[in-house]
């Protein structure tokens, strides 16, 4: 994930602080969206009486996606029920949590992201 998405990283950027909104998606964007919910999804349904996240339990997968959750909330991206049903259980994480309010007591700004 971190060096893949180019499109959906570079146009939904990482801003904790961003209102929950939809923005205007370039095709390359929504490309990455859709392959990212059928990974999502393949995972679930291969592995998903393991536990709720990609592989069962929480694992490495789910800890390179956890910002790809926060900006499919933030940007409110429409997905599946079942890539619904991941995000809710990583939201749910008390260490998902624990990173989301150490990132929105973050004083840092960087303005190309704030107007986004």
């Amino acid at each position: 994930m971190h060096s893949g998405f180019a499109e959906l990283r570079n146009e939904c950027g990482m801003n904790l602080h961003r209102p929950i909104g939809a923005i205007e998606l370039s095709a390359e964007a929504r490309a990455n969206i859709a392959r990212i919910q059928e990974i999502w999804t393949e995972c679930r349904e291969r592995f998903g009486r393991a536990g709720p996240f990609l592989f069962g339990a929480f694992g490495g997968a789910d800890a390179m996606f956890a910002p790809v959750v926060h900006r499919f909330r933030t940007y409110a991206i429409a997905v599946t029920p079942v890539v619904l049903r991941y995000m809710d259980a990583m939201m749910a994480l008390p260490a998902f949590q624990q990173w989301t309010s150490a990132g929105l007591a973050e004083t840092l700004v960087i303005d190309k992201f704030e107007t986004v």
